[in-house]
C-alpha cells in the first residue's frame, strides 16, 4: 500500500512538471539518448568511467599493493586472473539482456541501473569488511564481484551503443569510450595507490562508492528513447525499436549467434584477438612484481606511474584512433600495432639483463600499454561493424569476452611462466604471441568492408 502510494505521488509529480510548459518543465525535461548527441555521449562516457574503477584496483593497485606485501608473482597473477575473470562471462549477460528487459524503460537502461547499484552495494560492503594485504582471498572474492558488476554495465552500454549511435559516430565514440575507462583506471589506481600505502582500502571504497551515486544519479535523468518511462513507476511505453529488436525467446537469439559463428573470418578474428591480449597480461600481472620486487619501486611508485601510463594512453585513444582509422585504414592501422607490440616486447627481452635502472622498463611499459589500448579499440570499431543490431548484446559480448577470457587465462598463468623462464621469457612470449596473433587477424580479412556486407547477409 505504501509503495503505490509513494508511485502514485511520483506520478502526479511527474505530471505537474510536464503540464507546465515554458516554465519549470521545460527547464527539466531533457532530451532522449537516442535523440540528442551530447547526451548520449555524456552519459556513455561517465559509465565507461565508472567501469574503470573496478579495473584500475584489479590490474594496477591491488597487485601493487600485494607485491609490495610480500606476495608472490603466483599469488599475484592469480589475483588478477580471478578477479578479472567475470570480463569473459559477457556472453551470458549479452544473453540476459537481449532475452530479458524492463520493455518500458528500453533495451539496456534498466540493466545500467541496476549494474550502478549493485556496484555502489559492493563498495559498502569492502568498506565494512575492510580485508589487508594478508587476506588474498577476501580481497579476490570482492573485486571478483565489483568486476561482475562492472560487466553488466559494460555490455548493457555496449549494447545500447550499438542500438542507438549512429555508423558515422561509432569510431569517435569508442575512442572517447576506452578514453573514459582509461581515466577511470588512471584515476582510481592513483587514488588508491597512495591511500593503500597506509592501508586505507575503508576510504578508498567510501569514496568510489560515492563517485558510483553521483554517476548513477546523472545517468538515470535521461530516458533511453521518446516516451519511454524515466523510472518504473513513471508513465510511459516501450519504443517501436524495443517492441521489434528485443527478444521474447531464446531460440532466435542462439541462432543469430550460430549464423554468426559459422563464417570462418568470424573464428579467426576471434583467434587473432585473443592473442593479442599477451600484453595486456604483461602490464596486468607481470609488470606489477617486475618494478616493485625487481626494480625497488614501491606500491604507490608504481600505481602512480601505471595510472599516468593509463591517462596517456586515454589521450592518445581519444585523439588518435579517429584519425588513424581515416588517414591509413583500419587494416594498415591494426597491422602497425600488432607490429609495434611485438618489436617493443622483444627489445625488453634482449635488454633486460643490462638494465642499470627502470629507464628502459618505463619507456616499453608506456609504449606497450599505448599501443595495447589501440588495438583494443580499433578491433573493436571492427567488431560493431559486423555486429546485427537484433543480437547486438550477446553477438558484441561474445566478441568481448572472448579475448578477455584469453588475458585472464594467460594472467593466472603468468606467474608460472616467470618461475620457468624468468622475466625475459615473458617479454620473448609476448613478442610471438603478438606475431601469431597478427596472422590470424590479416586471415580473417580485418578492415576489407566486403566481408562486413558478407557478414550482414549471413546474419539476415
Amino acid at each position: 500500500m505504501g509503495g503505490n502510494s509513494q508511485a502514485t505521488v511520483a506520478e502526479q509529480a511527474e505530471q505537474l512538471l510536464s503540464a507546465q510548459p515554458g516554465g519549470l518543465a521545460g527547464r527539466l525535461t531533457l532530451p532522449s539518448l537516442a535523440t540528442s548527441r551530447s547526451a548520449r555521449f555524456a552519459a556513455i562516457i561517465l559509465l565507461y568511467f565508472m567501469q574503470g574503477l573496478p579495473l584500475g584496483l584489479t590490474m594496477i593497485a591491488i597487485p601493487a599493493w600485494l607485491a609490495a606485501n610480500g606476495a608472490s608473482p603466483v599469488a599475484v597473477g592469480a589475483f588478477v586472473g580471478t578477479a578479472f575473470l567475470p570480463w569473459s562471462l559477457k556472453l551470458f549477460n549479452g544473453l540476459l539482456m537481449d532475452r530479458f528487459t524492463f520493455k518500458p524503460m528500453g533495451r539496456r537502461r534498466s540493466w545500467i541501473l541496476m549494474a550502478q547499484a549493485m556496484m555502489l552495494l559492493v563498495f559498502l560492503a569492502l568498506a565494512l569488511a575492510a580485508p589487508t594485504a594478508a587476506d588474498v582471498f577476501a580481497l579476490t572474492a570482492f573485486f571478483f564481484t565489483l568486476n561482475l558488476c562492472a560487466v553488466f554495465n559494460d555490455v548493457a552500454v555496449d549494447g545500447m551503443t550499438v542500438d542507438i549511435v549512429p555508423h558515422e559516430e561509432r569510431t569517435t565514440i569508442n575512442g572517447c569510450m576506452f578514453a573514459s575507462q582509461a581515466l577511470g583506471i588512471s584515476g582510481s589506481a592513483f587514488i588508491a595507490g597512495q591511500l593503500l600505502a597506509s592501508g586505507q582500502i575503508t576510504t578508498i571504497a567510501l569514496l568510489f562508492a560515492a563517485f558510483v551515486a553521483i554517476a548513477s544519479g546523472f545517468v538515470s535523468v535521461f530516458r533511453e528513447r521518446p516516451g519511454e518511462r524515466l523510472m518504473p513507476w513513471s508513465k510511459g511505453q516501450p519504443s517501436p525499436e524495443c517492441q521489434e529488436r528485443q527478444q521474447d525467446q531464446w531460440w532466435p537469439i542462439i541462432k543469430g549467434l550460430f549464423r554468426a559463428l559459422i563464417v570462418p573470418t568470424t573464428i579467426l578474428f576471434l583467434v587473432g584477438v585473443d592473442l593479442s591480449q599477451a600484453t595486456f597480461t604483461f602490464t596486468d600481472a607481470v609488470a606489477p612484481t617486475l618494478a616493485v620486487q625487481q626494480l625497488g619501486w614501491s606500491s604507490e611508485q608504481y600505481s602512480s606511474f601505471a595510472s599516468a601510463m593509463s591517462l596517456i594512453a586515454a589521450a592518445c585513444a581519444a585523439t588518435a584512433t579517429p584519425f588513424l582509422v581515416k588517414f591509413f585504414g583500419l587494416r594498415n592501422t591494426m597491422f602497425s600495432l600488432f607490429i609495434g607490440l611485438s618489436i617493443t616486447a622483444l627489445v625488453g627481452g634482449l635488454t633486460l639483463d643490462s638494465w642499470q635502472d627502470a629507464r628502459i622498463f618505463s619507456i616499453l611499459f608506456g609504449l606497450q600499454y599505448v599501443m595495447a589500448i589501440l588495438l583494443v579499440i580499433v578491433s573493436i570499431v571492427w567488431a560493431m561493424r559486423i555486429c546485427n543490431p537484433v543480437v547486438a548484446a550477446s553477438l558484441f559480448a561474445l566478441f568481448m569476452a572472448v579475448p578477455n577470457f584469453a588475458r585472464s587465462f594467460m594472467s593466472g598463468w603468468s606467474g608460472w611462466v616467470i618461475e620457468g623462464f624468468g622475466y625475459d621469457g615473458v617479454y620473448y612470449t609476448v613478442a610471438i604471441t603478438s606475431m601469431v596473433g597478427l596472422a590470424f587477424c590479416l586471415f580473417a580479412k580485418i578492415g576489407q568492408e566486403q566481408s562486413v556486407e558478407y557478414h550482414h547477409t549471413i546474419h539476415t
